[in-house]
Formats: structure tokens, C-alpha cells, sequence
């Protein structure tokens, strides 16, 4: 018969206790491995991060976007046109030297408005030869008579087109129209000048040819309509009064900005 020694004693309750929660939780361990095994990478780094969009559904539809069409150039408003040629009164027949400009600005697709300055020069002399020998000689100027005739007008012009090679245009002003004159006695040395002056218009016509958007040579036929006055000079409120009615040519060159 077996007797227990003095002084030996069994496990107290604690130990027991603390031994069956390692057991318990070494079996709860092997029990979870082969559960983590089995999940597959991509359910663990799911579980790790927030739900992503599949990646496997249909591609964004995009969306089809016309292009921009280009802006057509914008017409120039400004234009400067320089002319030069001959213009003949009516009743003297006699072409004299010409130059003119007019400063426009667009007001529409075919019309323009601006203002116009034009200046005629004329020269005349009273000759006579220093000798009798044929041929080319010297003359002898007794007299000279010069004029000019000034318009100031406001103007209209309207172009049939804008955009071919060819370009037809017309246009008319009205303003106001000055002609000196003067005229020096050589022999004598007396001189005497008079001014002339009144409402007057003009009308045009002619075609263009354009060199590029803003460059064009034109041509045309003008006429010039008025009659010019003034005091008679010891005539008590008597008027003279000149009539500068006359057709001209000129070419020209309109510049557009």
C-alpha cells in the first residue's frame, strides 16, 4: 500500500487551469491554419483594403467630341486707297494731272463709308519763240495761268464681292469743292487770283483686281459735278461762277487693315 509522501502535493487548480487554455488554444491555432491556406491571395488582400471595381467589366464608353472648326479671318475694317490719274472739264476738253485718297471703313459685308480727298493741278502757259530756226528752241514765257481744284467729300462704296479675283464696285460722294486760280503777267509783272467755291459730288465706277486680302489694284472712271462761285469783285452782289463739271481715270491702290 502505497502512502503519500510528507510533503508532496498535486497541481493546484490554477496550473490546471493555465495548462488546458495552451491546450485549448494550440488546437483552435491548428484548426485555423488550413483555413488561411485555403484562401486565396487576392480574398486576403481583399479583406486588408476597401472593394475595388472589377476589372474584368466592359471599358469606359467615351464620348465623341467634334473638333473646334477654325475661325474663318476676320474681314479688315479700315482701308486707305491712294489714286492717281488725268481728269478733262467738259467744256476745256483738257486733261490735267489727278491724285486723290480716300480713308474708308467697313459697315457692311459689301459697303464701306469714309471721307475723300482728290487734288487737280493745272498749268498753262503763253509762249512765243526767241527765234525763227526750226526744230527744238527756247520759248519765251509771257504768262502763266495755274489752277487747282480741292474736293472734300463724304463717301459711300459698295463692292459686288469679297471674295473672288475680279472685283466690281461703284461708289458716290457729296462735300464741298474749292478751284484757285492765278495767272502772272510776266511783261506787265501784275498778278491777280481769285478763289471759287460751293457744294459739289462726284460718282464712280471701275473693278479690282485683288492681289490678296488686303492688297487690291483697281481701276476706274469717275465724274465730277458742280458749279463753283464767288463774289464778283466792284459787281454790287453779282456772282461768278465756274463749272468744274469733267469726267476722269485713275488707277488706284486700295490697302485694307
Amino acid at each position: 500500500m502505497l502512502h503519500r509522501k510528507r510533503g508532496s502535493s498535486t497541481p493546484s487548480q490554477g496550473v490546471r487551469f493555465h495548462l488546458f487554455l495552451a491546450s485549448w488554444l494550440m488546437v483552435a491555432g491548428g484548426l485555423s491554419a488550413p483555413a488561411r491556406a485555403s484562401t486565396p491571395p487576392d480574398d486576403l488582400l481583399a479583406q486588408n483594403t476597401q472593394p475595388a471595381r472589377d476589372s474584368v467589366g466592359a471599358p469606359p464608353v467615351q464620348r465623341y467630341i467634334p473638333a473646334a472648326p477654325a475661325l474663318a479671318a476676320k474681314p479688315k475694317a479700315n482701308s486707305i486707297h491712294l489714286s492717281g490719274g488725268l481728269f478733262a472739264p467738259i467744256e476745256t476738253n483738257a486733261p490735267s494731272p489727278m491724285v486723290g485718297i480716300r480713308l474708308g471703313r467697313r459697315l457692311g459685308a459689301h459697303l464701306q463709308g469714309g471721307f475723300l480727298v482728290d487734288w487737280v493741278f493745272e498749268r498753262k502757259n503763253v509762249e512765243q519763240p526767241t527765234n525763227t530756226l526750226p526744230g527744238l528752241q527756247p520759248q519765251l514765257i509771257l504768262a502763266r495761268a495755274s489752277g487747282s481744284l480741292v474736293p472734300v467729300m463724304a463717301f459711300f462704296e459698295v463692292s459686288l464681292t469679297e471674295k473672288r479675283f475680279l472685283v466690281p464696285y461703284g461708289g458716290i460722294a457729296a462735300g464741298y469743292e474749292w478751284l484757285s486760280l492765278k495767272a502772272d503777267d510776266f511783261v506787265t509783272g501784275e498778278s491777280a487770283s481769285a478763289t471759287y467755291a460751293n457744294y459739289a459730288w462726284q460718282g464712280w465706277g471701275g473693278m479690282g483686281i485683288r492681289l490678296d486680302q488686303g492688297l487690291r489694284v483697281d481701276f476706274e472712271l469717275s465724274y465730277n459735278g458742280g458749279s463753283l462761285e464767288r463774289d464778283a469783285p466792284n459787281s454790287n452782289g453779282l456772282r461768278e461762277a465756274v463749272r468744274v463739271n469733267g469726267v476722269g481715270a485713275r488707277v488706284g491702290l486700295d490697302i485694307r487693315y
